[in-house]
């Protein structure tokens, strides 16, 4: 395997965790923010649209035309970004089942990327400014490994709505 399939490989197998949880969680849940947490579903699915679109995508190959007719990146990043609150704006975020639409729309524009990139490329430069990294290579890592990160928040809001 050489780096890139082996970047590949993380990102399909932090996705399929992922994917176990959004079968797990209702959908009903989705927006339910237990006291303990102040997180919901509907917030970790947006947050990661939101970066995997920055370290996967933007990062790898700048702004991106298709994402743009779906998603309106002001709107994420208020809804979604690093000082966003799980609790604020519930009625005008997108809907859960529309989430996880734009959550499969993202994977298949990442994985397309992937398969654009050379070896020879990982250290180049991201195409766009990324404050979690300077080259492709450190952007595509980020992407499995902050998802990683959201994997173990979800499985602790899943075992508190599984228990309340």
């Amino acid at each position: 395997m050489n780096t890139i399939e082996i970047i590949k490989d993380q990102i399909i197998s932090v996705k399929e965790k992922t994917d176990s949880f959004i079968r797990t969680i209702e959908l009903e849940k989705w927006n339910i923010s237990p006291n303990i947490l102040e997180t919901n579903m509907n917030w970790q699915i947006g947050h990661l649209i939101l970066a995997n679109y920055l370290h996967g995508i933007a990062s790898i190959s700048g702004a991106n035309e298709k994402v743009r007719e779906r998603i309106n990146m002001q709107n994420f990043i208020k809804f979604y970004g690093p000082n966003s609150a799980p609790n604020l704006f519930l009625n005008e975020k997108p809907k859960n089942e529309e989430l996880l639409k734009l959550y499969e729309f993202i994977f298949e524009l990442i994985f397309l990327e992937i398969s654009k990139v050379k070896i020879e490329e990982l250290n180049s430069a991201t195409e766009i400014p990324n404050p979690s990294a300077k080259t492709k290579y450190e952007a595509l890592t980020t992407l499995f490994k902050h998802q990683s990160w959201h994997n173990g928040q979800i499985a602790i809001l899943n075992r508190v709505l599984s228990n309340s």
